[in-house]
């Protein structure tokens, strides 16, 4: 760094943001709010089709000018391919009967025409990735961020283009093979972080992907678990170029979220925040549910591989959310809910990690005890 300022770090001087804080969103409400008070945002588009991918990253565009921002788009290592009919024969028989008793017994309705859609996360994930990607260079769009697979296949197309490539890793091995490959960020994300995550905690993660990276050009984000100033604080101590945050927005006056759900985000506890593979057949970390609940009841079968498990429960989940079963209903959020004692604006959340961070550094330099 050559600021004194120890929140000007190199994601700082690289992407020309004022503090280094990034915030994952899927409501482009909230990006444009976190970039415009200094931060990076990163649209969470994994859901969307190119068409509704290409509006929202005008309307961003319309309302952040030039300053940075990104997407995010889920390509998988592990992924069962095929086509829709042979993998609906690949769904055995008593993981049917268990959601269709699931559904009956607690009077859960059929999705009205269309509802029972993968979110995404279907046997056209691949395909519907590759299509999206293309309205990223279409558009132009400064980051493009992988939030489940390797993105090592596009960082070559992506640099000629002055795109820059960000990877989010769970573990040590994925971390060296995508500093090999020359990502321009590698995003840390420890096993306290919402939604696909690993086994590694964020204290043990991310030293390790630092100390990886020194001699590289890539820099290092940490991500899981953070929501104040302390954390962001500890995480450049621990040498990372800045936060990766998620949950902390999910409870922000910008957010689409159901208000409901913004509500129990506040009144959560870290334990409440578990993982399961119920919705996507990959880990996922959610405020727990009777959704979550069911998979893990004696006798509940295994949830399967991705997109297996997506094609087995969209109807049942799509008719979840049209009935509006609120106890049933969830979303991705990370332990540090903990940390989510109000719903405000995105601004605010960003000047106060600022302001927390900042009097840490203070306190460390003896400027106050």
């Amino acid at each position: 760094m050559t600021d004194t300022n120890p929140l000007n770090t190199r994601l700082c001087e690289q992407y020309g943001c004022e503090v280094p804080i990034v915030a994952f969103a899927h409501t482009k409400d909230v990006i444009a709010a976190v970039t415009n008070a200094g931060g990076i945002g990163i649209l969470g588009a994994a859901g969307t089709t190119p068409d509704q991918l290409r509006s929202a990253i005008d309307w961003i565009r319309e309302r952040v000018g030039n300053k940075p921002f990104g997407v995010d788009l889920l390509v998988p290592a592990s992924f069962v391919e095929g086509n829709r009919e042979d993998l609906e024969a690949m769904i055995p028989a008593g993981h049917r009967e268990f959601v269709a008793n699931l559904q009956k017994s607690n009077n859960i309705p059929d999705p009205s025409r269309g509802g029972g859609r993968t979110g995404g996360l279907g046997p056209e994930l691949l395909r519907h990735s590759r299509e999206q990607l293309d309205v990223l260079f279409e558009k132009k769009v400064p980051i493009f961020a992988s939030g489940l697979g390797s993105p090592a296949f596009v960082i070559e197309r992506a640099h000629e283009t002055g795109m820059k490539v960000w990877g989010l890793v769970g573990l040590p091995r994925q971390a060296r093979r995508q500093i090999e490959a020359g990502v321009d960020v590698v995003i840390a994300q420890g096993y306290d972080s919402g939604g696909h995550s690993g086994t590694i905690g964020t204290f043990t993660l991310v030293p390790e992907v630092v100390s990886m990276a020194e001699g590289s050009n890539t820099l290092v984000l940490a991500g899981g678990g953070i929501s104040n100033g302390r954390q962001l604080a500890a995480a450049l101590a621990m040498g990372a170029d800045g936060i990766w945050t998620g949950t902390i927005w999910l409870a922000t006056h910008e957010s689409e979220t159901e208000m409901f759900l913004k509500q129990r985000l506040v009144e959560a506890q870290a334990e409440d925040a578990i993982q399961s593979r119920a919705t996507s057949g990959k880990p996922i970390r959610q405020l727990r549910s009777k959704w979550s609940d069911a998979w893990k009841a004696p006798g509940a079968p295994e949830p399967l591989p991705m997109p297996l498990q997506p094609m087995l429960v969209s109807n049942i989940l799509a008719g979840i959310n049209q009935a509006r079963m609120e106890d049933w209903m969830t979303t991705p959020a990370g332990q540090s809910v903990v940390g989510i004692h109000s719903i405000r604006p995105a601004a605010e959340v960003v000047f106060s990690l600022v302001e927390e961070a900042q009097d840490q550094f203070d306190r460390l330099n003896g400027v106050r005890v």
